[in-house]
C-alpha cells in the first residue's frame, strides 16, 4: 500500500472455507478495488497535482521526498502518468453524463443556475501615465474633442462616452479610474470566447487539437475544455444555463467572440444563432490578417503601410465594402493575386460578424477573444507547449482537464468530497 506516509506492506491472510473448500481473503473487504499495489486517495491527489506544473520524473522524485522514501520512489513516473490518465478519463465520463442529463432538463424547461467562479475586479493596464491626469482633467472640463498629448484617440473616445453617461446619471468618477477603463460584461449579457490549441504528437509535424473556452457573466465565469463534439455540447449547455436570467427579467444575450475558425462559425449557426446569440470576429485576428496580406500583396514599404492604415481604419468602423474596395485598388500592382483574392473572400464571408469596433469600444464592450487566448495559456500552453515536448492524446487531454478542474474551483469537491464537478450551483 502506498500513501502520503510511504509504503506499507500488508500481509495477506488466506483462509479456507472447510464446507466449500474455497479460499477467502477477509482483508480485501476493507480495501478499495485494486490489482497489486493500493494507492490511497491522498497520494493520488498529490500524484495528479504535481505533474500539473512539473515533469513526471521530477514529480515522482518529489513524492519520494515527501514520503521520506528518497532511496526508492514511492510511485514511478509511469504510474503517475497512468493515474493522471485515469482521473482525466473519469472527469470526461462524468462531464458527458452530466451534460446529457442536464440538457434534457433544460429542454424540459427546468429552472437551473450555473455554477460559476465569482467574478473579481479585473487588473487593467493604465491608458495613460499618471502625470497626464491634470491635462486630462483640463481637457475634460473644456470638453475638448481631441485627446491631450500622450492619450490615444480610442482611449479618449471611451473616456468621453463614460463621462457623458456619468453626467446623465448624476455620478462622478475620479480621474485615476478613467485611466483604467476597459470592457466589462453587462448585466444582461453572456460573453463567451472559444479557441483551439495544438499540442505536439510524437510523430513529426503532427498535432493534437484541444479546445478551450471561457464563459463569463456579470456574476462570474467558468472554463470549458475538451475535444470534438463533446466540448461543443458542454459549451452549448453552459451558454444555455448562463443565458437564463432571474425571474421577471428577459433572457441574457450570448455574445460569442471567435477568431473566425470554421468549426466555431458552424457551431454558432447550428446551435447559438436560433437562440438569438451574436457572433463577432476578434479584432486582433482581423488586423493581424490584414498585415499578413499586405506583405504578400503590396510592393514597397510605403504602399504596405498605407494599405494597412487605410484598411484597418475602415474595418475599425465596420465598413467591409470600403475595405474590399481598397483591396481591389491593389489588383493592378499586386505582387500576387492569390492572397489578394483570399483576403477579399475572407472579408466577404465574414461580413456579418464584423461589427463597428469603434462603437463597441466606446460602450466598453468586448471586441477581442483575449479570454480564450488566456484560457489556452492557462489550461494547455504553460504546461504542454515547452520546447521539445510531445504527448499522447490521453495524457494531454487529462492534464488539461485536471487544470480546468482546479481553475473552476472544483478541486476540493472532487478529491475531498469525492464528487464529480457540477455545472449547477448548489
Amino acid at each position: 500500500m502506498a500513501s502520503r506516509f510511504g509504503r506499507l506492506t500488508l500481509r495477506r491472510q488466506v483462509l479456507v472455507d472447510r464446507a466449500t473448500g474455497r479460499h477467502v481473503m477477509p482483508g480485501n473487504a476493507m480495501l478499495p478495488p485494486h490489482g497489486g499495489i493500493v494507492i490511497t486517495r491522498g497520494l493520488q491527489e498529490m500524484a495528479c497535482l504535481l505533474p500539473d506544473t512539473l515533469p513526471f520524473a521530477t514529480a515522482a522524485r518529489l513524492l519520494g521526498w515527501q514520503t521520506q522514501e528518497a532511496a526508492q520512489e514511492v510511485l514511478c513516473a509511469s504510474t503517475l502518468r497512468t493515474l493522471v490518465r485515469e482521473h482525466g478519463a473519469a472527469l470526461a465520463q462524468a462531464e458527458q453524463a452530466a451534460v446529457r442529463r442536464l440538457s434534457a432538463a433544460v429542454a424540459a424547461g427546468a429552472e437551473l443556475r450555473p455554477r460559476l467562479v465569482p467574478a473579481q475586479t479585473p487588473r487593467r493596464r493604465a491608458g495613460w501615465p499618471l502625470a497626464l491626469c491634470a491635462a486630462v482633467d483640463q481637457a475634460l472640463a473644456a470638453e475638448a474633442p481631441s485627446p491631450p498629448t500622450g492619450v490615444r484617440v480610442a482611449d479618449w473616445e471611451r473616456v468621453l462616452a463614460v463621462r457623458r453617461q456619468e453626467q446623465m446619471d448624476g455620478e462622478t468618477e475620479i480621474g485615476t479610474e478613467l485611466r483604467r477603463l476597459g470592457p466589462r460584461v453587462g448585466p444582461g449579457e453572456v460573453v463567451a470566447s472559444a479557441d483551439e490549441v495544438l499540442t505536439r504528437r510524437p510523430q513529426r509535424r503532427q498535432f493534437w487539437e484541444l479546445r478551450t473556452a471561457r464563459v463569463a457573466t456579470a456574476e462570474g465565469y467558468r472554463y470549458v475544455s475538451g475535444t470534438g463534439t463533446a466540448f461543443l455540447a458542454t459549451l452549448d449547455l453552459l451558454c444555455a444555463l448562463c443565458q437564463r436570467a432571474p425571474a421577471g427579467q428577459p433572457p441574457r444575450r450570448v455574445v460569442l467572440l471567435v477568431d473566425g475558425a470554421c468549426w466555431l462559425r458552424d457551431f454558432f449557426q447550428a446551435v447559438l444563432a436560433p437562440r438569438g446569440a451574436a457572433l463577432l470576429l476578434d479584432w486582433y485576428h482581423l488586423a493581424h490578417r490584414c498585415r499578413q496580406i499586405s506583405t504578400q500583396v503590396c510592393r514597397g514599404k510605403p504602399t504596405r503601410l498605407r494599405f494597412v492604415r487605410t484598411t484597418t481604419a475602415l474595418l475599425w468602423r465596420g465598413d467591409v465594402d470600403g475595405a474590399i474596395a481598397v483591396a481591389e485598388e491593389q489588383r493592378a500592382t499586386a505582387k500576387h493575386l492569390g492572397p489578394l483574392d483570399q483576403w477579399i473572400h475572407y472579408l466577404d464571408a465574414r461580413r456579418l460578424i464584423i461589427p463597428c469596433y469603434r462603437e463597441r469600444q466606446q460602450q466598453r464592450q468586448y471586441i477581442g477573444s483575449g479570454q480564450a487566448e488566456k484560457a489556452n495559456d492557462l489550461l494547455v500552453a504553460r504546461r504542454q507547449k515547452n520546447q521539445g515536448m510531445h504527448w499522447s492524446e490521453e495524457t494531454s487531454v487529462a492534464l488539461m482537464r485536471l487544470r480546468t478542474l482546479r481553475l473552476n474551483g472544483d478541486w476540493d469537491r472532487y478529491w475531498q468530497q469525492r464528487q464529480a464537478p457540477s455545472l449547477l450551483a448548489a
